[in-house]
C-alpha cells in the first residue's frame, strides 16, 4: 500500500467500504462474501481518448453463498429496505433473470447485480476524484478464492438452509 496517497483517495476508500458494508448488514440470515481489490479507473476524453485527468474508484463484493432464484426478490426487498433506511435513492430493474438494484448516495453508488449462475456482485463506486496514476492504489488484494485456473472464483458455492433452498 502506498502511504502518499491523497486525502481524497483515502476519503473515497473510507465510502466505498460504507457503501459495500450496508449490503451483508441488510441480510437476514447472513450470507458469505468475497471482496475484491480497490481499482482506480482513469477517466478519459470520449472524443480524444485522452486521459482527462479524473477518476473513480471502485471495489466488487461478490455473494458467495447461492441463492435460490425464488430467493432473489427476498435478497433484493431486504437490501432496497436497508439503502432506502439509509436515506438512499433506490431504483431496480424489473427483470426476473438479471435483476438489479441500484442507490445513489451522498457517498457514491452502489450497485447489486444477480447475473448468470445465481453471481450476485455488488460494485460500490466513489467519482470526482484526481487521477492517482495506480489502477491499484491501495495493492491489488483480494478475499475472492482462486480457482484452479488461477482467476478468481466468484461462483456462489456455500449452502445456505434459508437462502439456498
Amino acid at each position: 500500500m502506498n502511504d502518499d496517497l491523497a486525502p481524497e483517495l483515502l476519503a473515497a476508500r473510507s465510502a466505498v467500504d460504507e457503501l459495500l458494508d450496508s449490503a451483508p448488514a441488510a441480510l437476514t440470515p447472513a450470507a458469505h462474501w468475497a471482496d475484491g481489490p480497490y481499482v482506480a479507473v482513469a477517466h478519459e476524453h470520449a472524443f480524444t481518448r485522452e486521459p482527462d485527468g479524473t477518476a473513480h474508484l471502485e471495489k466488487r463484493r461478490y455473494l458467495l453463498t447461492r441463492v435460490a432464484e425464488h430467493r432473489y426478490p427476498e435478497l433484493l426487498a431486504q437490501l432496497g429496505r436497508a439503502w432506502r433506511e439509509r436515506g438512499w435513492a433506490v431504483e431496480a430493474e424489473d427483470d426476473p433473470v438479471l435483476p438489479v438494484l441500484r442507490a445513489k448516495t451522498p457517498l457514491g453508488t452502489a450497485e447489486f447485480r444477480i447475473g448468470f449462475a445465481g453471481n450476485g456482485t455488488l460494485l460500490a463506486r466513489v467519482d470526482g476524484l484526481a487521477a492517482p496514476g495506480l489502477s491499484y492504489p491501495f495493492g491489488g488484494s483480494s478475499t475472492v478464492p482462486i480457482g484452479p485456473d488461477g482467476s478468481m472464483d466468484t461462483m456462489p458455492r456455500r449452502q445456505d438452509p434459508f437462502w439456498s433452498v
